[in-house]
């Protein structure tokens, strides 16, 4: 598989699909491009699609255990300027769905189109009387999970985390092993970006003249933390999309992709009609 030299690192990366939209899927905390197996494989059947390793995750390096959040839109930037194959859709998941927020603000000249699913922008709460519960809930799962990390019981927080992000018991045993072992495996990066403050706020205001097409999504089994979160966020947007996945929660992307496909080629389809 290809690897894009960044001078003190490598970023993991591959495409799929030889025609189409082209797609980028930007995985979120704990895991890596295997997040999005199921759905890159039918997505490839009518898009070009782009998967790549987060810097730190995955078979993707760092240079001295850097994962700024600045720095991995940085990575994402030069990684689609050097794909050649013009703007892309953004798609990204928690984390993933902030860099791809971030981005747009940096490169608009890069982004055909936004899809976030469940950022966890919760910084956007931390003044608002009215989602002091949600705001509280959300702290102290975090705080569980910290405490978890830093103790080195990688999989007691990742599971810890998985169970807390939805609304059922059980989320953690529904991930295949593939993905829960890479959850494990990226413990200690995901301690480091859960650490890092500018993964979870954004400056509202610069999108107060973004006009690219924009849908926010998520799904009925998340935990209210992310429905309040994306109430907010669409708030600064001018006309967004909302869609909530129907009987999912905040892995659509690896417990319903067909649902998950469905809605990135609707919604890129869309983009494409809106913009020319």
């Amino acid at each position: 598989m290809p690897n894009l030299n960044l001078g003190t690192f490598e970023l993991w990366y591959q495409y799929s699909g030889a025609r189409g939209e082209p797609v980028v899927l930007i995985h979120g905390a704990w895991g890596d491009h295997r997040q999005w197996d199921a759905v890159s494989a039918r997505l490839s059947e009518s898009c070009r699609v782009l998967s790549y390793d987060r810097r730190g995750h995955g078979a993707s390096g760092s240079p001295a255990g850097s994962v700024a959040l600045a720095d991995q839109v940085s990575d994402l930037a030069t990684l689609l300027s050097l794909a050649g194959h013009g703007a892309h859709h953004l798609v990204g998941t928690g984390v993933g769905a902030v860099i791809a927020l971030q981005l747009a603000l940096l490169r608009p000249d890069q982004v055909r189109s936004v899809n976030v699913h469940d950022p966890y922008l919760v910084g956007l709460l931390s003044a608002d009387a009215a989602a002091g519960p949600v705001y509280a809930s959300a702290r102290e799962l975090e705080h569980a999970v910290v405490q978890r990390l830093r103790a080195r019981d990688h999989r007691g927080a990742a599971q810890a985390y998985v169970e807390g992000v939805g609304t059922e018991p059980g989320s953690w045993g529904g991930l295949p092993p593939a993905v829960q072992e890479s959850f494990v495996a990226n413990g200690g990066v995901t301690l480091t970006e859960m650490l890092d403050p500018t993964t979870q706020t954004i400056e509202l205001s610069r999108f107060a003249g973004y006009r690219d097409p924009i849908v926010i999504t998520t799904g009925p089994r998340s935990t209210a933390v992310f429905a309040t979160i994306d109430d907010r966020l669409a708030d600064g947007f001018y006309s967004p999309l909302r869609y909530s996945f129907e009987g999912s929660g905040h892995f659509p992307h690896v417990t319903d992709p067909e649902q998950s496909v469905r809605v990135i080629t609707e919604f890129c389809k869309f983009a494409v009609e809106r913009t020319g």
